[in-house]
């Protein structure tokens, strides 16, 4: 066996140990995406749990106000088009549910717009981080949560290294 079979191997191995772990918060998350396929999108539709079921999920905390929460959306869009229609370990797809921390409604929908996310999933109650969406999942500033389908937490980040080498990983061993 290569050095690189290896490596991704025993990276593989890295990634399934780490992602069962025990842990209260990720044990809840699955019930958490189900509850948010209850909300309705800023775009007016409807997000139903067969959108999200059987998928890999980026939550994506972030803030149309919050400069650095764009250019994050700029490399969430890259890495979902990069992603889009692969099939990963365990999963069949991947799909990014954008929740905002926003108060306002217009200028999320210029943020939307402007950033051209429209292929996300974007949920927002408007309440900011008193949002019950953030206190769910603990959330006071924008992050980048991978979910497995399984519900637990396979990366966390800011920006989309983590999430994006996690991808890596999963699709590699599939």
């Amino acid at each position: 066996m290569s050095t690189n079979k290896i490596a991704l191997f025993l990276a593989g191995v890295a990634l399934v140990m780490l992602s069962s772990a025990k842990n209260e918060t990720e044990e809840s998350y699955k019930e958490q995406i189900q509850s948010i396929s209850s909300l309705p999108l800023v775009s007016g539709d409807t997000l139903s749990p067969e959108d999200l079921n059987g998928k890999l999920i980026i939550l994506n905390f972030w803030a149309s106000y919050d400069a650095a929460s764009r250019i994050n959306n700029y490399n969430l869009l890259r890495l979902n088009q990069s992603y889009e229609g692969k099939t990963f370990f365990n999963a069949e797809g991947l799909e990014v549910v954008s929740v905002s921390l926003d108060t306002y409604r217009s200028q999320l929908v210029k943020a939307i717009a402007a950033d051209e996310t429209h292929c996300f999933r974007h949920i927002c109650d408007f309440q900011g981080v008193e949002s019950s969406l953030c206190r769910s999942f603990d959330i006071d500033a924008p992050v980048n949560i991978l979910i497995g389908t399984d519900g637990r937490v396979l990366a966390r980040d800011y920006g989309v290294e983590k999430i994006e080498s996690a991808l890596q990983t999963l699709h590699a061993n599939n």
